[in-house]
C-alpha cells in the first residue's frame, strides 16, 4: 500500500495543533462523554498540571470542585477556610457555555467554605478563587486569568463570593455568576475583587473586568489594604486597582471602594452603584480621562457618591432612580439602551481533521488489510470519528489514536472507494474528509495459440431498381429516386463504383433515340458517410464509397438525382439506362 510520506503527515498534524509556541491546552471533562481524550475530569487537577499561560479547556458538564487556598504574608487565608477552585498562576479557562459548564463547591466540603471565620480581604472562602502567589507576580500583566463560558455557582454551600480576585487581575467572559448561599456568614458577593498589598501610583496596576456576562449578586470592587475589623481596613492600598463591567448585567449591587477605579459601560445595573471614597476625578495614570466613569448603562438602582470629586455619569438610564452625591450628570437617555445579551455566546469552531494515512489516492489489493488514521481537532474536543467505505461503515472510535482496520470486498475488485471520516465535536458539529483508493482487478496470464482463416471474399448484391417520379414537361425540377446495396468485402482496402457502359449517350437516361440533356447523377450514403454529394455518371467510373478496412453487409443506400429544366423536350414514354457497379480492392 502507498504509505503517507512522514514529512505530509508531519505537516498535516502541525496544521492541526494549537497556534501558540509555547503554551500548552489541558481539557477537562467530568464524565469524558463529551471529550473522550480530555486528560483530567477535575479542573482543580488540570490547573494544578497546567504551566503559567496555558489553557484549560472545560466540556460540559457539572464540576464539584475542591481545594486549599495558599496562605503566606503576601497571600493570607482564614484558617479552615477552602475554595471549590483556586487558581494561583495566569491561566486561561474556556468553558464550552454558561447553559453548559457548572462549577460548584464539592459537597464533601460541607455547609461553608468560609473556615473558622468569614474573611474577605484573602484568598480563601469562595467558589473560584484568583488568588497572587506567596512569592508570585501580582501586576496584571503578570498575573492574569481569563475565564470565558461558565456558570460558577453555590446553592448548598455558604461561600463569601462566587469569583473572587485577590492581589491579581483577571477576566469574566460570557459567564454566569448564579445563585451563592448567603446563609450562614456576614458576605455573599457574586464578584469580589480585594487587596491585602500596598503600592504607589508607579508600582502595581490590576484590573477585573466583566464583559457579556450574568451577575445574579452584589460586585465589589474594593482596593483597600487592611484586614477584616483592623484600623486600615478602610485605608486605600496605593495599588492601580480598576474594575470594569461592560456588556453585562448585574442583579443587584455594585460597589467601588477605598481607592478602587473603573467603569460601567453598555450595561444594566439594578442595585444601586455605591462609590465610598473611590478615585472619581482625573485618573492619576492618565490625567486627560476620568479614574471612574458610567455611560450607556441603565442604573435602574441609582448612584450613591460619598466622595468629594463628582463622578462622571452622563449618557446613562436612569428610570425612576436618582442619584447622591457629586455627580455630573450630563445627556440622560430618555429610554433604556437595548439590554446585552448576558452570558454571550461562546465561539466554537467545526472540528477540523485529515485522513493521513492511506494518503490518496492511492491503490489497495482487495485482500489487503489497511489501518486508515484520522487525525482529528477540535477548540474543545473531539467527541468521536466515523470511517466510512462508500458509504458503507467501517467504523467509530471515540478517543486518539484515530485508527480503523479496512479491507476491500471481493465485491469492490475494479471499483473507486473513497474512504470518508465524519468528525464530531463535543457540540455535535461535524466535519467530513475523505480520501481515494482504488481497487485494482485481479488478473493471471499465459499464452496459447488459437488459429482460424479467412477466404478472400468481395461481394456486392443491388436491390430493386431505382424509378423516378414522372417528369413534367417545361416545370424545372431535380427528380431523386434509391435503391439499396449491401457491401461484404475481407480486404485491407476497397471501393464501391459506378459507370455507365453502354455506346449510347453514356450518362444520360434514353428514351429509344430520345436523350434527356441533363446527365444523370449519382452517390452512396451508409453509416458513415451520411453526406457525400451527388457526382455524375459517365462512361468513366464514379467512385461512391471507399472503404479502409474490411466491412460485412455495410447496408448502402444508393441515391440518384435527375435534373429537368423549363426548356428540356421530354418525348412520351419511359426514360432508362443500365448502369454497371463495381466493388474493386487493390489489397485483397
Amino acid at each position: 500500500m502507498n504509505r503517507v510520506p512522514a514529512v505530509v503527515a508531519a505537516a498535516l498534524i502541525a496544521a492541526l495543533a494549537p497556534t501558540s509556541a509555547y503554551a500548552s491546552t489541558w481539557t477537562v471533562d467530568d464524565d469524558k462523554a463529551d471529550c473522550p481524550n480530555a486528560a483530567f475530569t477535575s479542573i482543580q487537577a488540570a490547573v494544578n498540571q497546567a504551566a503559567p499561560w496555558d489553557t484549560v479547556v472545560i466540556c460540559a458538564g457539572i464540576y464539584e470542585e475542591q481545594s486549599v487556598p495558599t496562605s503566606g504574608n503576601n497571600t493570607p487565608s482564614q484558617a479552615g477556610s477552602r475554595n471549590g477552585l483556586t487558581i494561583t498562576k495566569p491561566l486561561t479557562l474556556k468553558g464550552a457555555g454558561a447553559n453548559k459548564v457548572f462549577i460548584r463547591p464539592a459537597s464533601a466540603l460541607g455547609a461553608s467554605l468560609a473556615g473558622t471565620a468569614p474573611y474577605l480581604r484573602d484568598g480563601g472562602g469562595n467558589v473560584v478563587t484568583v488568588a497572587r502567589q506567596s512569592l508570585g507576580a501580582t501586576d496584571d500583566n503578570e498575573n492574569f486569568v481569563d475565564i470565558s463560558g461558565v456558570t460558577i455557582e453555590s446553592p448548598h454551600t455558604y461561600a463569601e463570593a462566587g469569583l473572587a480576585f485577590f492581589n491579581t487581575s483577571g477576566l469574566l467572559l460570557n459567564s454566569r455568576i448564579g445563585t451563592i448561599k448567603a446563609e450562614g456568614g456576614p458576605y455573599s458577593y457574586g464578584v469580589v475583587m480585594t487587596n491585602s498589598l500596598q503600592g504607589a501610583e508607579a508600582g502595581v496596576r490590576r484590573e477585573v473586568v466583566l464583559e457579556k456576562s450574568l451577575v445574579t449578586g452584589s460586585v465589589l470592587f474594593d482596593d483597600a489594604r487592611g484586614a477584616d475589623g483592623t484600623a486600615t481596613t478602610t485605608v486605600r492600598s496605593g495599588i492601580k486597582a480598576y474594575g470594569v463591567i461592560t456588556g453585562s448585567r448585574v442583579e443587584g449591587p455594585v460597589s467601588y471602594t477605598y481607592g478602587q477605579r473603573g467603569s460601567i459601560t453598555g450595561s444594566v445595573i439594578t442595585g444601586a452603584v455605591t462609590l465610598t471614597d473611590a478615585e472619581t476625578g482625573p485618573d492619576p495614570s492618565n490625567p486627560v480621562v476620568r479614574a471612574w466613569s458610567a455611560s450607556g448603562s441603565s442604573l435602574l438602582g441609582g448612584l450613591l457618591n460619598t466622595g468629594t470629586v463628582a463622578a462622571a455619569v452622563g449618557g446613562n438610564f436612569w428610570g425612576t432612580s436618582t442619584t447622591t452625591g457629586p455627580v455630573e450628570v450630563g445627556d440622560v437617555l430618555s429610554e433604556a439602551p437595548t439590554a446585552p445579551s448576558a452570558p454571550g455566546a461562546v465561539v466554537d469552531a467545526p472540528p477540523t481533521g485529515a485522513i493521513v494515512d492511506p494518503f490518496g489516492p492511492t491503490t489497495v489489493a482487495w485482500d489487503e488489510t489497511i489501518y486508515p488514521v484520522v487525525v482529528a481537532a477540535d477548540d474543545f474536543g473531539v467527541k468521536s470519528v466515523e470511517l466510512t467505505a462508500n458509504g458503507i461503515p467501517v467504523g467509530a472510535v471515540g478517543r486518539t489514536p484515530y485508527e480503523f482496520e479496512y479491507r476491500p470486498a471481493y465485491e469492490h475488485i475494479g471499483d473507486h472507494v473513497v474512504l470518508t471520516a465524519k468528525i464530531t465535536d463535543s457540540s455535535g458539529q461535524t466535519t467530513v474528509v475523505s480520501t481515494e483508493l482504488d481497487v485494482p482487478r485481479v488478473s493471471s496470464s499465459t499464452t496459447g495459440d488459437v488459429t482460424g482463416s479467412v477466404a478472400p471474399a468481395l461481394s456486392l448484391s443491388v436491390g430493386t431498381a431505382a424509378a423516378f417520379e414522372p417528369f413534367v414537361p417545361g416545370v424545372p425540377q431535380d427528380y431523386v429516386a434509391s435503391s439499396t446495396a449491401k457491401v461484404l468485402s475481407t480486404a485491407g482496402e476497397a471501393a464501391l463504383s459506378v459507370v455507365d457502359a453502354g455506346a449510347v449517350a453514356p450518362g444520360h437516361l434514353v428514351n429509344g433515340t430520345f436523350v434527356l440533356p441533363q446527365p444523370l447523377q449519382a452517390r452512396a450514403l451508409n453509416a458513415l458517410n451520411t453526406g457525400t454529394p451527388f457526382g455524375t455518371v459517365s462512361g468513366a467510373p464514379l467512385t461512391l464509397l471507399t472503404y479502409g478496412a474490411p466491412v460485412s453487409n455495410d447496408e448502402v443506400t444508393l441515391e440518384f438525382k435527375q435534373p429537368i429544366a423549363a426548356s428540356d423536350a421530354l418525348r412520351t414514354g419511359s426514360y432508362a439506362k443500365t448502369l454497371t457497379y463495381t466493388l474493386s480492392t487493390t489489397k485483397p
